[in-house]
C-alpha cells in the first residue's frame, strides 16, 4: 500500500481564456468543455543531464452558452494529449515529472451580439402541450438568422385562430407584437419588438456596464427581471457585467443554487465560475462525495477540471484498490487527462516494475511507453532498463527494432545508453 508521493511544482499555470457566447435568442445552453494536455519532455545534452517530462494539463472550459427559452446544457469534454519531445540522449539521465499543482480554469463570459436588427422579424410557432417554441427569422435576405425559443402557453393571452390576427407578449425589456395566425397548432407571421428604455436605463443606474439599445432584445428572451438583479446584488454579485448578467440569468442562476455552495464553504465565487458549475451541473452534493473522499477546500477551478473529465468515486476507488491511496486533486486530473488506468500500471508490474510513483506515470503515459516496448529491449537481452532510462529511449527514438539493427551491423553493446548516443549522433 502507498500514497502519492509530494512532487516538485515547477511550472506555471497554463490556461487559455474560455468563451462564453450568448446569443440574443432566450435561454438554451449549450457547455462545451475542452480538457486538453500536453506533455513536452525536453532532454539537454550534458553528462548527467536531467531529463524533464513537464506535464501541462490545460484545461479550457468553452462555455457557450446558447440563450433560448429552455435551458438544454450539453457537457462535452474533449481530452488529447499530446507530447513534444526535444531530446539528445546524455549519460545517466535522471527523469524528473513536474505538475501543476492547480489546473488554472478561467472562462471569461464573453457575450457576442451580432450589429444586426433583431427588432423585426418573422416567426413560426408550434403548440405543444403547455409550451409554444417559437422560432424567429429574419426577413432580410443578406443577414440571414434564426433562432428558436420555448415559451409558456399561459404567457399568451389569446391567440388568433384561423384569421389573421395580432397578440403581444410583455416583460420587463420590453414587449414583441406579434402578427399572424394559427391554424391548429401551427403558426406562423411577423413581428416587432419594442423596448423598454426605463427598464434599460435601470440596468445602468444599478452598475451593470456598456448596455446598448441593441441589448434590450436579448434582455427580453431570457426574461430579466429587476428583482433578478437585486437578488444577485443581494448576494454580493455588485459588479456584473452584462454579459455575465445575461448568462446567469439564461442559465437561471437563483438565489437557491448561490446559498447551496455558501452553505458549503464557497461563499465568493467568481461570476465566470458560477456560470462555468451551472453549466456543467456541478451541485453542492458533487462537492460533498469528494469531502466524504477526504478531499477538503477543493478550488471552483478543480471542480469544473473534475466535473468536466468524470472524475468520480468509482475512479479514484479503482486507484485506491491497486494501491494508490490518498491522491492529491491535481494529480487525478492529470492521470485522467491523459488517460492513465489501473490496468495501465498493472501491465508495468506484469513485467517487474513495481510501486511506481504517479509522477514516473506521467512521462510513460504521454511518450506512449508501453510494456510491449520493454519486452522488445528483453528479447534482446535486456531484462532490467531502470525505469527513469524509458522516456530517453523513447524521446530519442531508440526502439528494439533500432538496436537489433545496428546489432546486425555490428554495433553491439550492453549499455542502451550507448545506442542512445548512436543515435542521437545520426540525427544531428
Amino acid at each position: 500500500m502507498r500514497t502519492s508521493k509530494k512532487i516538485k511544482y515547477s511550472w506555471k499555470y497554463i490556461f487559455l481564456p474560455s468563451l462564453l457566447t450568448c446569443f440574443l435568442f432566450g435561454a438554451n445552453a449549450q457547455v462545451t468543455t475542452n480538457v486538453r494536455a500536453v506533455s513536452s519532455p525536453a532532454i539537454r545534452t550534458t553528462v548527467n543531464t536531467i531529463i524533464s517530462a513537464n506535464v501541462n494539463p490545460i484545461i479550457n472550459s468553452h462555455v457557450n452558452a446558447v440563450a433560448n427559452a429552455n435551458v438544454n446544457m450539453v457537457v462535452t469534454p474533449v481530452v488529447a494529449p499530446s507530447v513534444n519531445a526535444v531530446v539528445i540522449a546524455t549519460v545517466n539521465p535522471i527523469v524528473t515529472s513536474y505538475l501543476n499543482p492547480e489546473v488554472d480554469v478561467n472562462p471569461d463570459v464573453n457575450v457576442v451580439i451580432a450589429g444586426i436588427d433583431r427588432n423585426e422579424g418573422s416567426w413560426f410557432a408550434t403548440i405543444k402541450n403547455d409550451k409554444i417554441r417559437m422560432e424567429f427569422r429574419s426577413d432580410d435576405e443578406e443577414h440571414n438568422w434564426s433562432s428558436n425559443s420555448d415559451f409558456a402557453l399561459s404567457d399568451f393571452s389569446s391567440l388568433p385562430k384561423d384569421q389573421k390576427g395580432e397578440f403581444s407578449l410583455k416583460r420587463e425589456a420590453g414587449t414583441v407584437l406579434f402578427t399572424g395566425k394559427f391554424d391548429g397548432d401551427l403558426g406562423y407571421g411577423h413581428y416587432k419588438f419594442t423596448a423598454d428604455k426605463a427598464f434599460s436605463d435601470h440596468l445602468k443606474s444599478q452598475g451593470i456596464a456598456e448596455i446598448e439599445d441593441r441589448d434590450a432584445f436579448t434582455f427580453f428572451m431570457v426574461n430579466l427581471k429587476s428583482e433578478y438583479v437585486d437578488m444577485l446584488k443581494r448576494n454580493g454579485y455588485n459588479d456584473l457585467s452584462k454579459n455575465n448578467l445575461i448568462a446567469m440569468s439564461s442559465l437561471k442562476i437563483d438565489e437557491a443554487f448561490i446559498q447551496g455552495f455558501k452553505a458549503v464553504g464557497y461563499t465568493d465565487i467568481p461570476p465566470h465560475q458560477l456560470i462555468a458549475m451551472k453549466s456543467m451541473k456541478i451541485t453542492p452534493e458533487f462537492i460533498k462525495g469528494f469531502e466524504n473522499m477526504g478531499y477538503k477546500d477543493i478550488s471552483p477551478n478543480s471542480l469544473i477540471s473534475l466535473k468536466s473529465l468524470k472524475i468520480d468515486g468509482d475512479y479514484i476507488k479503482e486507484f485506491a484498490d491497486a494501491g494508490y491511496k490518498n491522491i492529491p486533486v491535481h494529480e487525478l486530473i492529470t492521470l485522467k487527462s491523459l488517460k492513465i488506468t489501473p490496468d495501465y500500471i498493472k501491465g508495468f508490474e506484469a513485467i517487474g516494475y513495481k510501486d511506481i510513483d504517479v509522477h514516473s506515470l506521467i512521462p510513460l503515459k504521454s511518450m506512449n511507453i508501453t510494456p510491449d516496448y520493454i519486452n522488445g529491449f528483453k528479447k534482446l537481452g535486456f531484462t532490467d532498463i531502470p525505469l527513469n532510462e524509458l522516456p530517453g529511449l523513447k524521446s530519442t527514438g531508440v526502439t528494439p527494432e533500432y538496436v537489433a539493427s545496428m546489432q546486425e551491423k555490428g554495433f553491439k553493446s550492453t549499455d542502451l545508453r550507448k545506442y542512445m548516443r548512436l543515435k542521437s549522433s545520426f540525427s544531428e
